[in-house]
């Protein structure tokens, strides 16, 4: 079947897979009135040797109206998001439209003329055709450009994808990052760095030819595996994962890969057959015989050398160094935290106990001094991470003198607070029998 984002159940719209002709003939109606609405108009390049289609994806931006303004428009403000898949809506002639954003499934017309023998399979004839066009306004002509850059070739990036990631890097709806290992155990999104936005730039990089990408599809699945293979990080571990080591770089391939697979990439193995043979067949195939083996080199040795080259290339050493600093910065805190919490006696009354811990976590993170207590130069470097034998010296030195202080002031102010409340009660009750009285 085709799109289904309008369902595939009984009484649902039926949009049977298009044979290229019909495809090619969507397309470029489909283009051409979109064209109306804005300057840029756009399909991601199909996948290898495709007989049929599920749906047509059209990229666009660039409200024609806001840079070719009609005189008859005295409005001038640029539409939403909303107001323009209206008018797509319209434009298309779609019976129906679930808009989500910037994005939208719309369902049109089986075009005329293309009715009859198109699926082979009796009764398919009578049934009513619609096909499903997913529309995406993108903000500016970048995001358009990376988009039908990241969905081109069908399965090609979901096969770079997973040969890059090993490595460090990840590509992604918006751009090529580079992820610090660091960080990455713990929160991956925060773990990435910004490389690029820029297409060619990616490619470059990670060592592909740029000649022939934009220009059509590959004519074969075999054809894209050599094109995927072309980059620079690509290897095939050369034994089976019983055997090799863990640290070794390259994919693995067949049914010790699929072992190791993460969980999009077994979906996609589900569902996308072209991952599936990259997977099953062509990977075996070429440590079968005996091709970009990785002969022994040690993923983390090669992600530190791919990671330094990144650094270079893209010139974000600074960004690379200020994230992972405020990441050990913010790891740093939470040890302080984690000390205070572990070197004072458990045993110790609950309130008295609570009271220690958050006069040291005042004294050590925001350099409170208002209890007598200073902390020594030693235990924050210049850099703002803590030391943790220094913190764990102070905390042990000082906790008890500390901890009496605090609690006697938390005493106090308990006192008065208990104080407080009692003259508002004493005032509550005298008011009342004053109210007593004066009522008539």
């Amino acid at each position: 079947m085709g799109g289904s984002a309008f369902g595939n159940g009984p009484g649902a719209p039926y949009t049977p897979r298009m044979p290229t002709a019909i495809y090619h003939h969507v397309r470029s109606s489909v283009h051409s009135a979109l064209r109306e609405i804005f300057i840029c108009v756009a399909t991601p390049i199909e996948g290898p040797a495709k007989k049929d289609h599920g749906d047509l994806d059209v990229l666009v931006c660039q409200e024609r109206r806001m840079l070719f303004p009609d005189a008859s428009d005295h409005m001038g403000a640029p539409r939403t998001n909303h107001e323009l898949m209206l008018i797509v809506k319209g434009r298309l002639g779609a019976e129906k439209a679930i808009v989500n954003g910037p994005t939208a499934n719309l369902l049109i017309c089986w075009p005329e003329g293309f009715e009859n023998g198109m699926n082979g399979h009796e009764g398919e004839d009578e049934k009513e055709k619609h096909v499903q066009v997913d529309v995406r306004i993108c903000k500016d002509f970048d995001q358009l450009s990376w988009n039908l850059f990241k969905h081109a070739h069908g399965d090609l990036w979901n096969l770079i994808g997973s040969t890059i990631r090993p490595f460090g890097f990840t590509v992604d709806e918006e751009a090529l990052w580079v992820r610090i290992p660091e960080i990455e155990n713990y929160n991956k999104k925060g773990a990435k760095v910004l490389l690029t936005r820029d297409p060619t730039e990616t490619i470059h990089f990670l060592g592909m030819q740029v000649e022939g990408f934009w220009e059509q599809p590959f004519p074969s699945a075999e054809a894209l595996f050599e094109y995927a293979t072309t980059c620079r990080m690509f290897w095939v571990k050369p034994t089976a994962e019983e055997e090799a080591d863990e640290g070794d770089a390259g994919v693995m391939g067949g049914e010790e890969g699929r072992k190791k697979l993460k969980h999009n990439d077994r979906r996609r193995m589900k569902g996308r057959p072209v991952y599936r043979q990259w997977t099953n067949e062509y990977i075996p195939r070429l440590r079968a015989e005996g091709k970009f083996l990785s002969n022994g080199q040690d993923l983390i040795v090669l992600r530190e050398k791919l990671k330094d080259e990144a650094v270079a290339w893209f010139s974000i050493e600074a960004e690379y160094n200020e994230k992972l600093r405020g990441w050990r910065v913010k790891r740093s805190v939470e040890e302080v935290k984690g000390l205070v919490k572990a070197l004072i006696p458990t045993e110790l009354d609950y309130q008295y106990r609570a009271a220690v811990m958050v006069a040291l976590r005042r004294t050590l993170l925001e350099d409170d001094r208002s209890l007598g207590f200073a902390v020594p130069p030693t235990t924050r470097g210049s850099d703002g991470i803590y030391n943790a034998e220094a913190v764990r010296d102070f905390i042990s030195e000082n906790w008890k003198q500390l901890g009496d202080v605090a609690w006697e002031i938390q005493k106090a102010k308990n006192s008065e607070h208990m104080k407080l409340k009692a003259q508002k009660r004493n005032a509550e009750e005298e008011v009342g029998p004053a109210r007593v009285a004066a009522s008539p």
